[in-house]
């Protein structure tokens, strides 16, 4: 078949089996962006299919036709399109793990995914994402925040906004914090690697863990210990000031402070470890 022909038959199968969910304007979109529209239909006309995901996949595409009234120039339509081709071949690829999360889900919370906030949420991070593994990280965590029985709408925004503060970059050094064991261990990168290899100096890689730290992703065991120090000084003082205030005045006796290193040192936190899972491929 011409790659016209194949094209029209296409667009045809996404506009009339994607029905009610598809908005006004997806036709024109189909008409700009051929390639999403013949991943479309490959989906929907896909008898092997189910009808979970052939509903999210419209659901998806009924966000498309507002999305791209942003879309005005070449290079962003391309970006734009690639991006939801992504999406939809992920959808294809993890349908059976899609669909049994779905179907274990409350109504309400389903259709969040499928065509309210959940998605749009998505939507909002990879529409104009120019890194594809950044785009590859917010399919994983929308498959995998459908996960956890019913999800809390604070959880899910806060996930996204959080992930879009981050490039590949700061997840590729926060993951070398994640324990590992046994050959995985083996074969692990070292921050080394990943400065050769980015062509970073260690400056700049302590500015990308000094970002991650202020995200909550990694803990500072300087930081830890200055809170530490802070507090017991603290109460060091206030002791000092209610003896003095004694009429038997005891010694108060100097307090022990933890040493803060010169080179820092820095751990992953549990949120740390809860972000490298949602982003981890959908098992």
């Amino acid at each position: 078949m011409k790659e016209k022909d194949r094209f029209v038959e296409a667009k045809e199968t996404a506009q009339d089996l994607g029905g009610a969910m598809l908005e006004v304007g997806t036709a024109t979109i189909l008409d700009n962006l051929p390639e999403l529209g013949i991943a479309a239909a490959g989906i929907i006309e896909n008898e092997a299919v189910g009808t979970v995901v052939k509903t999210l996949t419209s659901g998806l595409l009924g966000a498309v036709a507002p999305s791209l009234l942003g879309v005005t120039l070449s290079f962003q339509q391309k970006r734009f399109e690639r991006n939801m081709v992504k999406m939809l071949n992920a959808v294809v690829q993890k349908q059976g793990i899609i669909e049994q999360r779905l179907n274990q889900l409350e109504p309400e919370v389903r259709q969040k995914f499928i065509d309210g906030p959940y998605r749009d949420v998505l939507f909002d991070n990879i529409i104009a994402e120019n890194q594809e593994q950044k785009v590859q990280d917010n399919i994983n965590g929308y498959i995998n925040l459908m996960g956890p029985e019913n999800p809390n709408d604070d959880v899910v925004f806060t996930f996204f906004h959080t992930l879009s503060q981050m490039n590949e970059l700061d997840i590729r050094i926060l993951r070398l914090y994640r324990p590992l064991y046994g050959a995985d261990e083996e074969n692990r990168e070292n921050f080394m690697d990943v400065m050769r290899e980015e062509n970073i100096d260690e400056s700049q890689y302590n500015f990308i863990r000094e970002k991650l730290c202020r995200l909550g992703m990694l803990d500072s065991k300087n930081e830890a210990n200055r809170d530490e120090n802070l507090d017991v000084l603290g109460k060091t003082i206030t002791e000092l000031i209610k003896q003095l205030y004694s009429k038997k005045p005891k010694e108060v006796k100097a307090p022990k402070l933890k040493r803060i290193t010169r080179s820092e040192s820095y751990s992953l936190t549990r949120l740390g470890w809860q972000y490298l899972t949602f982003i981890d491929d959908p098992q």
